[in-house]
């Protein structure tokens, strides 16, 4: 049980995401707040003055108004860490989740995602925001309390892309030290904005005299009050200092003459008066506590080693010593940032030798509590680097396991560049890290350095890195060692941890499966999975359920591959949420599934949302399926351009990493939509873009040798060189058979009987697709025969009039008329470029009607309440169902379709 457990203070104090509650020495700022109401619409608040103008007071008090008009309310009080991307939108997700509990789901899922991915998922991450926050039926706010912390540029994108795309229900708030950089004179020409400077909230000598007389109960004349107004310039916090002051001076007018008005000595003078005439039990409690951002009363109790630190900050609050609740139950508080400046410049200067103590305590307190960033803040603020990375180093193979890698990054981040040098399991875990968020060079650079300081005698942690360096590899798309560097981890499974073996068990699946050792692959999953069930988080189980998934794909055995890729789907998104990455890469291989089976629609969906999150990872038998086969969805959508962007993403992500594989298969796919646009010239000249084999091993380079004899034949053929084709594809399925790849035997029979068609071998054509139907129709195998084109389909319709009149070919089983007459059928409707104007849903064709009066994109992103990005998305596909280019032309062929009156 932690101390938090013990002693009531809740493990997730996470005061950053409540509004201060400020009850006492508060006046209502109600000419200021007449203002914000008389631009109560606008889409942005931003308060900006230096410190002590009362900008956060404010703030609050404006939210106050806005929840008693029912608006939803979310506060984030920024820290220095919010720089960090990862870690500002980790906060912004769960300021907003506090704030709209109904949405909790989606947003968990959003914050599970950010965690096993950085910069690809970000902008998804705004927009999915964007929409949850749109989908909310009231006003909804969102408040940054201190903004001025914030000078990383990626925050500042992400703060003008919620301007850019806010939906119409929300609105924000800013409050800075200084002014913001954002496009706010764009916003202020629009009537979007609402700017209150240090000028504006200046108390006048109304609020200065309801400050101090009427709140404070000071004895105060007239000329008094107006003398203070003039000298502090209604500088909030100096009338806040003033006020103490007077409480206990004996001659209060010599204070008020002797006030010298300069403002950057205002708060030093006033905080020694204040504090020079404290209890000295009381000076101790502010100095010692004034270590820490925020208090609760366990930890300033354990800083002052007294036992009544509740109380003492109950006292202080009654005091107004500038100290502010956090949180309605008065739990936490933190001290005005002025007054904890100059309590801590005093504590450095009196007592030096206290300050590294003190933050030792705090580390030690917030290490109980599970609070690890801020234990290690306070172990690095007590120049005690060996404890802070003791503490990452404990935290941080189960932050790898739970998929928390950039977390433990930016942990690690922290710490001086030299402190992780002697940390083999610091190392190991940033190695892993890196490993999964596919970073080659940072993973194989922490690997190299393991190797160097790994103890001789762990025979673990050495095959550890082993493992590692075999999933480096892997996803580099190599086999040619890995088999060897996962060996040893099989061989102790009985005596490693479950993470190193179910890691090193689907790497030799990976192995098996690129060595056409389909059965193999297979076997080891079931070896495996009780392995998988021991881990902790999705990510071995669900790469496991993956990998079992292709091996029975390859072999036709659908029916299992579907129950291996929707247990992997289940899996990551019970695990890791529905966007997460897991659930993502799972949903890929099952989009190729659906697409083998004819359901385009499923698989177009399933492949879009993986690519929303970047395709950019997983193994690379995840990207042909999110960037070659996606293509080939789009381009038969009649998507052409969309189709192309794909495959161009596709070359470059191939070129950057080196990726053999899936560059031989986004060529090809290139090649097959120039035949299919019967650009055979263009087609030849991209053939020469096919990589071969030679520089990869084993089935890897099978594969990409396959690819391209595929391809080769297919514009041999379509040159006219029918034979060179047929020998080719002879050749190829041969091959196929021999190592048991039936599914890409079934592929390179259909491409067989098209080139057999097109020679005029009509019988042999005949044989060859027959050959095909007997293997796929009984598996349900059927977008091989639709994506044969127009001589197959040729083919099919003798082949149907054969069993009709029972002279079916002798090559397998016949297949029944009604089946083959059906997916005759399909293959018309399915042909490339055929219009899809009935597939029009719902949602679709209220876009469809949007367009037909003129609406702009960012107006029917208002009206459905979704972002400009999802309104592209609904665009592309009702231009690809429809066969249009343009808005004129869907709205055109729709009319003539019927669907618009």
């Amino acid at each position: 049980m932690t101390s938090a457990a013990r002693g009531g203070v809740p493990v997730d104090a996470s005061t950053r995401f409540r509004a201060p509650t400020y009850v006492r020495n508060v006046i209502e700022r109600r000419r200021l707040l007449g203002m914000l109401r008389a631009g109560s619409g606008r889409q942005l608040v931003v308060i900006h003055a230096p410190a002590g103008y009362g900008k956060t007071t404010l703030a609050v008090q404006w939210l106050r108004v806005l929840e008693d008009e029912g608006g939803a309310v979310a506060w984030l009080g920024l820290h220095r860490d919010d720089n960090d991307p990862h870690w500002f939108l980790s906060h912004l997700l769960e300021a907003v989740r506090r704030a709209l509990p109904e949405a909790g789901d989606a947003l968990g899922d959003l914050r599970e995602l950010i965690e096993q991915s950085a910069e690809d998922t970000r902008r998804y991450t705004l927009s999915a925001l964007l929409e949850l926050i749109a989908r909310h039926p009231g006003r909804f706010v969102l408040t940054f309390d201190d903004w001025h912390l914030i000078d990383d540029p990626q925050v500042h994108h992400a703060l003008v892309h919620l301007l850019d795309f806010a939906p119409p229900n929300m609105s924000l708030i800013l409050t800075s030290r200084t002014r913001p950089r954002l496009p706010l004179s764009r916003l202020r020409v629009r009537r979007q904005l609402t700017e209150v400077d240090a000028a504006t909230l200046r108390f006048d000598v109304d609020e200065t005299r309801a400050f101090l007389v009427d709140l404070n109960g000071l004895a105060l004349q007239g000329d008094d009050v107006a003398r203070l107004s003039e000298s502090t310039d209604g500088w909030v916090a100096a009338l806040q200092l003033v006020s103490l002051s007077l409480r206990d001076s004996a001659d209060p007018a010599a204070l008020i003459r002797d006030f010298s008005g300069r403002h950057h000595s205002i708060g030093e003078y006033l905080a020694e008066n204040v504090l020079g005439a404290l209890p000295a039990d009381v000076l101790e409690f502010l100095l010692v506590t004034s270590v820490c951002d925020r208090l609760c009363g366990d930890l300033a109790g354990v800083l002052a080693a007294r036992p009544d630190g509740q109380a003492m900050l109950e006292e202080l609050e009654r005091r107004d010593l500038f100290l502010r609740p956090l949180d309605a139950e008065r739990e936490w508080f933190r001290y005005h940032h002025l007054f904890a400046d100059h309590l801590r410049r005093r504590l450095e200067r009196d007592r030096p030798e206290q300050v590294p103590r003190l933050h030792q305590c705090a580390s030690v307190w917030f290490t109980g509590h599970d609070l690890v960033p801020e234990a290690v803040t306070h172990a690095l603020a007590a120049a005690d680097v060996e404890r802070a990375t003791d503490l990452v180093e404990r935290h941080a193979m189960p932050l790898v396991e739970h998929s928390r890698m950039v977390s433990l990054l930016g942990l690690t981040a922290r710490l001086p560049a030299d402190a992780v040098g002697g940390r083999p399991a610091l190392l190991m875990a940033v190695a892993w890290a890196n490993c999964l968020l596919q970073r080659p060079e940072a993973a194989q650079l922490a690997l190299d350095h393991l190797r160097r300081v790994l103890p001789s005698g762990d025979d673990e942690m050495r095959s550890e890195a082993d493992v590692v360096q075999a999933c480096i590899d892997v996803y580099a798309d190599r086999t040619d060692r890995a088999e060897t560097l996962v060996s040893r981890s099989l061989q102790c499974a009985g005596s490693y941890r479950p993470w190193i073996v179910a890691v090193a068990a689907n790497i030799q699946m990976f192995c098996d499966i690129h060595a056409m050792r389909f059965r193999d692959a297979r076997e080891r999953q079931q070896w495996t999975r009780p392995i998988h069930d021991r881990t902790i988080g999705p990510f071995a189980g669900v790469y496991g359920r993956c990998f079992a998934g292709i091996a029975a794909l390859a072999q036709l055995d659908l029916a299992a591959a579907e129950e291996h890729l929707n247990g992997a789907v289940a899996l990551a998104r019970d695990s890791a949420g529905r966007r997460s990455h897991a659930a993502q890469l799972a949903g890929a291989l099952l989009g190729e599934l659906h697409y083998e089976r004819g359901e385009l629609e499923e698989a177009e969906r399933l492949l879009e949302e993986s690519r929303e999150l970047g395709a950019e990872s997983g193994v690379v038998d995840f990207m042909v399926a999110s960037y070659a086969l996606l293509a080939r969805i789009k381009a038969r959508r009649g998507a052409v351009a969309d189709s192309a962007e794909l495959l161009t993403e596709g070359a470059k992500v191939a070129e950057r990493l080196g990726l053999t594989r899936l560059r031989a298969a986004v060529v090809a796919e290139r090649i097959r939509q120039l035949l299919d646009a019967r650009r055979v010239h263009e087609a030849r000249w991209t053939a020469q873009d096919l990589p071969d084999g030679g520089g990869c091993h084993g089935g890897i380079a099978a594969a990409v040798e396959q690819i391209r004899t595929g391809s080769l034949a297919a514009v041999l053929s379509a040159e006219g060189d029918h034979d060179g084709a047929e020998a080719l594809l002879e050749e190829l399925i041969a091959d196929l058979d021999r190592r048991g790849q039936a599914r890409a035997a079934v592929r390179g029979a259909v491409a067989l009987a098209g080139v057999q068609e097109r020679a005029a071998r009509r019988m042999a054509a005949e044989r060859s697709l027959a050959s095909a139907l007997s293997r796929c129709v009984p598996a349900g195998l059927r977008q091989p025969v639709l994506d044969g084109g127009p001589e197959v389909a040729t083919v099919l319709g003798r082949l149907v009039a054969r069993a009709e009149s029972g002279s079916w070919p002798g090559i397998g089983p016949p297949i029944a008329a009604g089946v083959l007459a059906e997916l005759l059928a399909q293959a018309a409707v399915d042909a490339p470029g055929a219009g899809r104007a009935a597939d029009l849903n719902a949602r679709e064709l209220a876009v469809l009607r949007m367009l037909d009066v003129g609406r702009s994109n960012q107006q029917i992103a208002h009206t459905l309440g979704v972002t400009v990005n999802t309104v592209k998305w609904y665009l592309k596909n009702i231009y690809a169902k429809l066969g249009a280019t343009s808005r004129a032309e869907a709205v055109s062929t729709a009319r003539r379709g019927g669907l618009l009156s």
